[in-house]
């Protein structure tokens, strides 16, 4: 078992953040911290539903999601814009209980993309399960620097 404390995403307003928030937090939480990026979102608390949940004060800021600009390219009769999400991060010791997927899909909502690709570090426990239960799919291992990394892909269907 785990230590993390949950936080359920439902309990949390979602809204774009600034690029210093999101470089502050990204740089206090993710391992590599803050990158280039040209969407960013935050889940702040909001409300405790209470069991199984721990309380932190409202308007904390739990989990930050980073997004690429559009790559595009010509397929066939239509041009592809495929964008890269490029962070996920959420405060140390916390588990935010379905943030990832709301983050992808306040993204997916305002920019409507074609596709999503990702990496995850093949030496984590979780080898990017949280990707494939968001509906990506392996598409290649990379290896960069020793270490090596999942690419995941996810095609957005209209």
């Amino acid at each position: 078992m785990d230590n993390l404390k949950n936080i359920f995403a439902r309990n949390c307003e979602l809204r774009r953040i600034d690029k210093p928030t999101a470089k502050t937090f990204l740089d206090a939480y993710h391992r590599l911290g803050d990158t280039t990026c040209r969407y960013r979102y935050g889940l702040f608390t909001r409300r405790t539903t209470g069991a199984g949940e721990t309380s932190m004060p409202a308007g904390t800021l739990v989990a930050v999601s980073t997004f690429s600009n559009a790559r595009r390219w010509q397929k066939g009769e239509c041009v592809v814009s495929s964008y890269e999400w490029i962070r996920y991060a959420s405060i140390d010791g916390v588990r935010v209980v379905g943030g990832m997927g709301k983050l992808l899909q306040a993204f997916i909502d305002d920019v409507r993309p074609d596709d999503i690709m990702s990496y995850a570090d093949a030496g984590w426990p979780d080898g990017g399960d949280a990707y494939r239960a968001l509906g990506f799919v392996e598409e290649a291992r990379v290896e960069r620097a020793g270490r090596v990394n999942i690419k995941y892909r996810k095609k957005i269907s209209r």
